[in-house]
């Protein structure tokens, strides 16, 4: 779980994409607001491209849409820069609405949703078991992409042992 925008619930992927299908329906479900509708314009091919080509440049791996067909997970998943760029086609004031979500999240680390805030405070235990969940789940998942990171490097140095040691070229240098 990502956050709230208007009392709905945003969905993220195991890459932190976030659901437009989810944002659709925040911004209240119109048809003419549908994710299909917006990916068909030519500003989203714009700057999709331009996150596609940023992301090489930065070394990043991770496309910026995806679509998932059937499952419980299904949906179009995007990137942080696509969800403004959706939530601004389909109005300033849910564009307002998405952008001041995502930074109570980022500030605050939690987002509570306007008519969850009651029950919170009355039963908190089921809020912070969810919580504690999530933060269980994001810390086996970063410990095991440091382990799989770790073991990588491992292989790689037991097959190319020459790899631990500067080059013969970068000895050769003589720095003044």
């Amino acid at each position: 779980m990502c956050g709230n925008v208007a009392d709905t619930t945003i969905r993220q992927d195991d890459a932190g994409r976030y659901n437009l299908n989810d944002l659709h329906k925040a911004a209240g479900g119109d048809p003419n607001n549908a994710p299909s509708q917006w990916m068909r314009n030519k500003e989203f091919d714009q700057l999709k491209a331009e996150v596609i080509h940023q992301n090489r440049c930065a070394n990043l791996h991770i496309s910026p849409a995806n679509s998932i067909r059937g499952g419980p997970s299904q949906g179009t998943f995007v990137v942080k820069e696509l969800v403004y760029a959706y939530a601004m086609w389909i109005s300033p004031k849910f564009n307002l609405k998405v952008i001041r979500a995502y930074d109570q999240l980022q500030t605050d680390g939690v987002a509570v949703a306007e008519n969850a805030a009651e029950d919170l405070l009355e039963n908190p235990l089921p809020y912070m078991e969810k919580l504690l969940g999530q933060a269980k789940q994001y810390k086996a998942e970063r410990d095991q992409a440091v382990e799989k990171k770790t073991s990588l490097t491992s292989h790689l140095l037991n097959l190319f042992p020459g790899l631990n040691s500067p080059c013969p070229a970068v000895r050769s240098l003589k720095w003044s």
